[in-house]
């Protein structure tokens, strides 16, 4: 997914692809930003293990990922997992503070939709903690219905909104 500008050899937007092998540490580097950038606790080898094994806790769970690369490093995260009857849950939906502003979160939140329903599924639950109010929006303007709220089990027992996408 390259697009380029005018000027030969430029790429003026970002590419996503697959999770690969050895992209853990950027992926893991991507949200600790964000993260310590909203003042979340960062808990290696517990509420944040399933970053620092994608494959162990993604891919071979039924699921999927995606990271977004711009001029050749990820500054974006992305994941689906089942979740039963037809529905699959977004994960990890994380872009670097630079990145922002530019229309990526959209156009990544737009390719996991399209992903989601190549692969069959009906709807996708979004879990988002309230503070991401930017993702909210991008989460309702594009159909999203809001369910309500819940207590995360992460180590700051933080408060999410939770919305349903029909595919």
């Amino acid at each position: 997914m390259y697009l380029r500008s005018g000027i030969l050899g430029v790429v003026d937007d970002p590419v996503i692809r697959p999770y690969r092998d050895g992209d853990d540490e950027d992926i893991c580097r991507v949200i600790r930003n964000v993260f310590d950038e909203y003042g979340f606790t960062w808990e290696s080898g517990g509420y944040n293990v399933d970053t620092e094994d994608v494959k162990a806790f993604y891919l071979d769970g039924g699921g999927a990922f995606w990271v977004m690369e711009s001029e050749g490093e990820i500054v974006g995260t992305g994941a689906i997992m089942p979740e039963g009857n037809g529905r699959c849950e977004l994960c990890r939906l994380y872009l670097s503070k630079a990145s922002r502003g530019k229309g990526w979160g959209k156009m990544f939140y737009e390719f996991i939709i399209a992903e989601a329903k190549k692969s069959g599924y009906r709807e996708m639950e979004i879990w988002s903690d309230v503070k991401l109010v930017e993702a909210h929006r991008l989460y309702e303007r594009s159909g999203a219905r809001f369910v309500g709220q819940r207590i995360c089990n992460d180590p700051d027992k933080s408060l999410e909104n939770g919305y349903i996408y029909e595919l």
